[in-house]
C-alpha cells in the first residue's frame, strides 16, 4: 500500500494515534484547523503550521516572490481565523536552493512582513536550511481565543444552516488561467484571487464571539472537500443549493468565456480561503446582521442532515449526490 492509495487524510488518521503522551490541558489534537491547548486564565492557545512546497502548491516561475511570502502566512492565518482566533505569533523556516538570488529571497519575506502587519502577527524566528533542488516554506502559527468562543468541525446539527463568507471559485480560475496562459479582461483580479489570498480573520471573531454558530472551517480544498470534514466530524450529512453558492461576476464570465465547468471549480478546487460555517436556523438572522454590520458577507448555501454525504440541489430542481473530493496532496 502506498500513500496514494489512501491520500492525504488516511494518512492522518493512520498516524494520530498515540500523538498525545500528556493528556492535561489539551482541547483538540490532530483533527482540526489548528489544535487547542488551555493557558493559564481564559484564554486557549491555537497553533497551526503549513508548508508550501515548489511544484506541489506553488510554480515558482508563475508566482511573484512578494504575493508568494504572503499566501505563506495568509493560509495560517486562515486557519486561525477558522477556530475564531486572533493570530499572535509565527516561526518562518525556509529550504532554499543555492542558486536563489538574493532578491528573490528579500522580496518573498517582503511579503510575510505585508501580510504580518494586516494581522498584527509578530514574526519571531524559525530556521533556515539548503534544499538540492526546490523551495519550500514552512510557518507556524499561534494564535488565541477565549475557550468558550473557539469553533471546531464537530459541532454541527440536522438543520443547521450552511454558510459562506464569501464566493469561491475564483482562485481556481486563478489558477486555470496560470496553468492554460490564458488572455482575458479580468486576468489580474483572478490570478490575486490564487495568488494573494485574504484571510477572514474579522468574520471568523464575529462568528465565534457570537455564540451561536455550531462549526467552522476554511475553505481550503474546496467546499465539498471542507464541508465534507464537517460532516465527517459531526456524523452528519449536507445539501448545497447550487443556486445559492456565491460567486463573482468576473469568474461566471471567465467560465463562461472558455465554457469550463463552473460548479466543479467553485465546489471542488477551493483555496479560495472564506470561512464556512453552519448555525442553528434559528440564529441566521442574529449571525447575518452581526457579519454585516461589520463589513462581512453571509452566504447560505444549504443546511445539514442526518442521511450521510454531500448531496446538490442543481439548478433545475433535482437533488444529486456529490462527490467530496477536493485537493489531496497524496492522490
Amino acid at each position: 500500500m502506498r500513500l496514494k492509495d489512501i491520500g492525504e487524510f488516511g494518512f492522518i488518521e493512520r498516524i494520530k494515534s498515540g500523538c498525545l503522551i500528556r493528556n492535561s490541558n489539551i482541547i483538540k489534537g490532530i483533527g482540526d484547523d489548528c489544535c487547542v491547548f488551555r493557558n493559564s486564565g481564559d484564554l486557549a492557545t491555537l497553533l497551526t503550521t503549513d508548508m508550501l512546497v515548489e511544484n506541489v502548491h506553488f510554480l515558482r516561475t508563475e508566482i511573484p516572490p512578494y504575493k508568494l511570502g504572503r499566501k505563506s502566512l495568509a493560509v495560517n492565518i486562515s486557519d486561525v481565523a477558522a477556530m475564531g482566533g486572533i493570530p499572535k505569533e509565527a516561526v518562518v523556516s525556509i529550504a532554499i536552493p543555492e542558486t536563489m538570488e538574493l532578491l528573490y529571497l528579500d522580496s518573498i519575506y517582503e511579503g510575510l512582513k505585508s501580510m504580518a502587519r494586516k494581522f498584527e502577527v509578530n514574526l519571531l524566528g524559525g530556521d533556515t536550511t539548503s534544499s538540492p533542488q526546490h523551495l519550500v516554506i514552512n510557518v507556524a502559527l499561534v494564535g488565541e481565543s477565549r475557550e468558550d468562543e473557539i469553533l471546531y468541525r464537530s459541532g454541527a446539527k440536522p438543520g443547521d444552516v450552511v454558510f459562506l463568507t464569501g464566493p469561491v471559485g475564483s482562485s481556481a480560475a486563478g489558477l486555470d488561467i496560470m496553468l492554460a496562459k490564458r488572455s482575458f479582461e479580468g486576468r489580474e483580479y483572478l490570478l490575486d484571487a490564487h495568488f494573494d489570498p485574504h484571510p477572514h480573520v474579522a468574520a471568523g471573531r464575529i462568528i465565534g464571539g457570537s455564540k451561536v454558530a455550531s462549526a467552522l472551517i476554511d475553505v481550503s480544498d474546496g467546499v465539498a472537500a471542507d464541508l465534507a470534514h464537517i460532516c465527517a466530524e459531526s456524523r452528519l450529512g449536507a445539501i448545497i443549493e447550487e443556486e445559492k453558492m456565491p460567486t463573482t461576476e468576473l469568474f461566471r464570465a471567465y467560465c463562461q468565456r472558455f465554457r469550463l465547468d463552473t460548479r466543479r471549480l467553485s465546489l471542488h478546487v477551493g483555496e479560495d480561503y472564506v470561512l464556512l460555517g453552519t448555525v442553528p436556523a434559528q440564529w441566521t438572522d442574529k449571525l447575518e446582521v452581526a457579519l454585516e454590520s461589520d463589513g462581512c458577507d453571509f452566504y447560505p448555501i444549504g443546511q445539514m442532515v442526518s442521511e450521510l454525504g454531500l448531496q446538490l440541489k442543481c439548478l433545475d430542481g433535482s437533488i444529486q449526490k456529490i462527490s467530496s473530493t477536493g485537493w489531496d496532496h497524496f492522490k
